[in-house]
């Protein structure tokens, strides 16, 4: 081999090293990593948290339809993100408050009184109570004049109480209608993953015994729904009482019969709301209305175990 071609063989394995240099330098070390690195990183935010604000923001100015339209698209877009609880938490309250007002709805229907009408008689015949008839018309009594304009809301509801998910869900013939945190639970063992039940009482409870519904017993005593299952009964207790809504304890038995609180309105057993919360289920729901309560899956196993 001559010189020069010794001369060009060294050059391109020179020009060969270089650009394999160079190519190492571009893929591990992108010419414009260091004008990256000075833009500042940006925080994703999923929609929804926008939508969950812009929709808070409605309800403050009292437009509430326009707010119940951003949430409800907000959860059939993106059924799951970082807020859908709280989405549906704010869903189930706009829906309470419409259904609670004198707006007319799909939900009410509206009725003419006639001459011998009685508040308990319309309800039976639209399928609704004369408590919620008494809340959406903003009755002082169930006395009714004939020509009156009533707007009789419909209660096609049924419930699911989600252990799991410390809440309970109210559904209508159209869906999701609201939902309400569970404070605590203590409930006897099962077997069963799912329990399907119906209401079977509505009371409300002062000093250990029942009493007749009246403006006072709904301030003073504790609302309370029974269930067809012994040992499962809705009850309410004071905001200022109330647990970890996000720790449910599902208890095989409690000690002596008695809560810990010793409240004489609070039963041994069962799922306790806040007041507010079950007062408003109480008048959505009535005698016969469909539950389903959902088990925390390992209350199930520990129940199982303690039968076997």
């Amino acid at each position: 081999m001559s010189f020069w071609q010794k001369c060009i063989v060294v050059l391109l394995g020179v020009a060969i090293l270089s650009g394999g240099v160079y190519f190492a330098r571009v893929v591990f070390r992108p010419l414009e990593l260091e004008r990256y690195k000075s833009i500042p990183w940006v925080t994703y935010v999923h929609p929804n948290v926008k939508k969950l604000k812009r929709a808070q923001g409605l309800v403050h100015e009292g437009k509430l339809n326009e707010a119940r339209a951003i949430l409800v698209k907000a959860l059939i877009t993106a059924p799951k993100s970082p807020v859908t609880r709280e989405l549906r938490d704010l869903l189930g309250d706009v829906n309470t408050e419409i259904f609670f007002s004198k707006e007319p709805s799909p939900r009410k229907t509206e009725y003419t009184v006639r001459r011998g009408d009685a508040l308990a008689a319309i309800a039976r015949k639209l399928d609704s109570s004369t408590e919620a008839i008494i809340r959406v018309n903003d009755l002082d009594s169930t006395l009714i004049r004939p020509g009156e304009k009533l707007l009789v809301p419909h209660l096609d509801f049924t419930i699911t109480i989600d252990l799991p998910r410390d809440r309970v869900v109210v559904h209508d013939s159209h869906g999701f209608f609201t939902q309400c945190p569970i404070v605590s639970a203590a409930l006897p063992p099962t077997r069963h993953a799912t329990i399907q039940t119906k209401v079977t009482a509505k009371s409300f409870w002062e000093n250990g015994r029942p009493v007749q519904p009246s403006p006072e017993s709904q301030q003073e005593g504790t609302p309370r729904i029974d269930l067809g299952r012994t040992g499962y009964v809705l009850y309410g207790v004071d905001e200022d009482n109330n647990t970890n809504t996000s720790e449910i304890a599902v208890e095989a038995d409690v000690k002596d019969g008695t809560p810990d609180s010793r409240d004489p309105n609070l039963p041994a057993q069962g799922i306790a709301m806040l007041k507010g919360d079950i007062t408003d289920i109480e008048l959505l729901i009535r005698k016969g209305t469909p539950v389903t309560i959902i088990r925390d899956p390992r209350s199930i196993s520990l129940s199982t175990s303690a039968q076997e």
